[in-house]
């Protein structure tokens, strides 16, 4: 029986120091799988110069592409999927994820290939537990929003104060809902979680900081080529799937830890502000139009 393999690809975005750490947690992860990591450079610096080249250079587990240019995330990761294919056949599972991540189960990978040998979705939501929110952000969505519940986002942000006031009052929702309803909850950066597990099910869209994709996602004609520079991801992916008549499905048993403190500057910095603009005028026009 052939080994369980997997692709992981994460974005540098000068930011050596997080993501030396997160892909040596992804390399030291316990189980016997075959493993490649990519590390896509958008520091727009040469490879040769960045201190990932000197960390992981002999080993043949990881592999430095530098993009040249700032991509994006998922434009980055469209970039280390087609190189990675030029070389490699398709894996079995591919995850593309953010650096601000902590594999805080050092099996999360082995559990992924025995959870799911057999009848895969094509996308799986693990647990990703926010040290911002304190809650878990999966599902990010469990059902296709409306037409006018995204149009009206567009609005939002549309306006820099609308869609500052906007994100303020839904994390503070998050944190109400965190305690009202008892869900798991990260404290000082452990997970505590409930006595009551909840079983695997279907859902609309996964969290964009960890997305694991199944080999189908790819062999059914889905891609990486999102339309927006950042952010949106989650919403690009759902509806790949569903034109595609696929499935995603939120596991609870796997979990990471999600360290935001990237994300929080969107609401003060206003070139992230321009990006998440871009992302949901591209999906409410794109994916969820009036007509």
């Amino acid at each position: 029986m052939n080994k369980c393999s997997i692709l992981t690809i994460c974005v540098n975005y000068n930011n050596e120091k997080e993501t030396q750490q997160f892909v040596s947690e992804l390399i030291a992860q316990n189980g016997d799988f075959r493993q490649k990591v990519i590390i896509v450079d958008n520091s727009e610096s040469p490879s040769f110069d960045s201190p990932l080249y000197s960390l992981f250079k002999s080993d043949s587990r990881v592999l430095i592409i530098n993009s040249g240019k700032n991509l994006g995330y998922f434009g980055g990761a469209a970039l280390g999927f087609r190189e990675y294919s030029k070389e490699f056949p398709l894996p079995d599972w591919v995850i593309v994820c953010n650096t601000d991540i902590d594999l805080i189960q050092p099996d999360f990978l082995l559990k992924l290939c025995n959870f799911h040998a057999v009848n895969p979705p094509a996308v799986i939501a693990p647990s990703v537990y926010s040290t911002l929110s304190k809650v878990n952000q999966n599902p990010n969505m469990q059902h296709r929003p409306t037409v006018a519940r995204m149009h009206f986002y567009k609005w939002i942000s549309r306006y820099h104060p609308t869609f500052v006031a906007y994100q303020t009052l839904a994390l503070a929702k998050q944190k109400l809902l965190a305690v009202t309803h008892r869900n798991p909850v990260v404290t000082d950066g452990d997970v505590v979680e409930n006595r009551r597990q909840p079983a695997p099910r279907a859902i609309y869209a996964a969290c964009g900081s960890f997305i694991v994709f199944h080999r189908s996602y790819f062999e059914a004609g889905g891609n990486l080529d999102h339309g927006a520079f950042l952010f949106g991801e989650e919403v690009f992916v759902a509806e790949t799937i569903r034109r595609l008549g696929l499935t995603a499905i939120y596991d609870p048993r796997l979990v990471v830890l999600h360290r935001e403190h990237a994300a929080t500057g969107v609401l003060k910095n206003r070139k992230r502000f321009l990006y998440v603009r871009e992302a949901s005028a591209y999906c409410a026009d794109n994916f969820f139009r009036t007509l």
